[in-house]
């Protein structure tokens, strides 16, 4: 078949199309053919070396030794110690963008290698999920964040426990009362497809 100018047509040759699929097809089985062969050889090479090494243990050259290391305690000046916050490091570095509270490990001839002691009076730490709402006082013995925020509902220390009866700034009444309030603010609110209505507090 020829051109309008007398220059013949090239049409695409069909056959060439698919002998390149049907070799490609062979190929790949042939690779997949070969690496069965040479894989499964080498599967049971490494089965047999894993069965002689558990069936003699004894055998093996290279054992695992454990080695118990003790530590010394630490005095009780590092009853609070946080060696990347550390806020006696503070002083080192700058109050540009607040990088003073940024992590900050100390180099390795100044770190402590000793056992943190637990303060007097130590309990076993109360199980989850009970130790949500409760602690002992004497595994934080800190009245200060009594003193600070009992007033802002996040903790109350009761007898021998600290109390967390959640609510805080924004929510000193509990939850509940808080969507009742949006439920008022918001009348046709239905469900949570408003995320913010309000957004108060210093969080």
């Amino acid at each position: 078949m020829k051109h309008k100018d007398g220059k013949p047509i090239n049409q695409p040759n069909k056959n060439r199309g698919v002998t390149l699929a049907v070799t490609f097809v062979v190929l790949c089985g042939f690779s997949f053919y070969l690496g069965g062969i040479f894989c499964s050889g080498k599967d049971g090479v490494v089965v047999n070396t894993i069965q002689k090494a558990i069936d003699s243990p004894r055998q093996t050259s290279g054992s695992l030794q454990l080695k118990s290391i003790s530590f010394p305690e630490c005095s009780m000046d590092y009853q609070d110690y946080t060696p990347c916050t550390d806020p006696k490091r503070w002083r080192k570095y700058g109050t540009y963008r607040l990088t003073l509270l940024e992590r900050h490990c100390p180099p390795i001839f100044e770190r402590k290698e000793c056992l943190v002691p637990p303060p007097p009076g130590y309990k076993p730490p109360i199980r989850w999920p009970k130790s949500r709402d409760e602690c002992w006082y004497r595994n934080v013995p800190y009245d200060w964040i009594n003193t600070q925020k009992s007033n802002q509902h996040w903790l109350r220390k009761e007898g021998e426990k600290f109390l967390f009866p959640g609510g805080g700034t924004m929510f000193p009444n509990g939850v509940g009362e808080y969507v009742d309030l949006m439920q008022d603010l918001i009348p046709e609110m239905k469900d949570g497809t408003v995320r913010t209505a309000i957004d108060t507090g210093c969080g």
